[in-house]
């Protein structure tokens, strides 16, 4: 699982929405497993700048970013 991650441990960090930002996944990456960002809470602006975030801090780590949808209330 490691060399199909491109990581040091077998873990995947869950994105969990609504209660971590980048940060967090910044540092499950630095230590060595899969960092995951959740974007099911954020809009447009805020999803850019943690992916900002991420593509600038990885430092050449791999991540995973969850890319979540779901139907607007109006529907």
């Amino acid at each position: 699982m490691t060399t199909f991650l491109g990581t040091a441990l077998p873990i995947i960090q869950a994105p969990m929405a609504s209660v971590q930002a980048s940060r967090l996944a910044l540092a499950v990456c630095e230590a060595g497993a899969l960092g995951s960002l959740p974007t099911a809470v954020l809009g447009p602006d805020a999803l850019h700048e943690e992916l900002t975030q991420m593509a600038a801090q990885a430092q050449g780590r791999p991540w995973n970013c969850l890319l979540y949808t779901s139907p607007s209330p109006r529907d």
